[in-house]
């Protein structure tokens, strides 16, 4: 029986490069070329490997979501923290990975948000943002639900409305970062919202 050719890359590393190309260009910005380029493999293989641009923006997503997104998280679930003061620091983190000087700048979920917006996506990739869109807001709604629970948030609060407020928030400063606003601006704009949560 015939033994199928070895991979010769890392899949992890070429998915990272591919998601640095993306997030540095966005969906409709970035060609094939480019991306075999920055991953160092050829056409066929990131064919066999990762399927067609869209199933590899799709993979990239969901990679970007597992390695720069789920940092952020920790911030939240420092139960010797305010509330006020975990929310500051969840925001500070994500201020800090968008204006991180040795990335491509911003959130790639918000860029490709954006992207959305203007129709610029196929289908099959803008029903993936949507997905990971209400993942995030269903996540902030059940953490607000929580401290609401916990007496940390008031009876008349709304999660709902608190989680589109948060991931606004978060969406304002990726798209501030990448405008070149300094890093302490955006601090001192952080600062100003968390005071809704003293």
């Amino acid at each position: 029986m015939a033994v199928g050719r070895k991979r010769e890359f890392d899949i992890f590393d070429a998915l990272s490069k591919a998601t640095k190309v993306f997030w540095a260009n966005g969906y409709s910005g970035t060609s094939l070329s480019e991306l075999t380029q920055a991953m160092g493999i050829s056409r066929p293989s990131m064919y066999a490997a990762f399927g067609n641009k869209e199933e590899l923006f799709v993979g990239v997503l969901n990679h970007y979501v597992e390695v720069y997104s789920a940092i952020h998280g920790a911030a939240l679930q420092s139960s010797h923290l305010s509330l006020q003061d975990r929310l500051g620091d969840y925001l500070r983190s994500i201020a800090d990975t968008a204006s991180d000087t040795n990335l491509p700048g911003g959130c790639l979920i918000t860029r490709s948000n954006c992207e959305y917006g203007g129709e610029n996506l196929p289908e099959f990739v803008v029903k993936e943002i949507r997905k990971i869109t209400e993942s995030i807001l269903h996540s902030y709604k059940l953490f607000f639900e929580l401290e609401q629970s916990k007496g940390n948030l008031g009876s008349q609060a709304c999660p709902e409305q608190l989680s589109d407020c948060l991931l606004s928030t978060q969406h304002g400063i990726s798209v501030m970062s990448r405008k070149g606003i300094p890093v302490e601006r955006l601090y001192k704009a952080i600062d100003h919202f968390v005071l809704i949560f003293k």
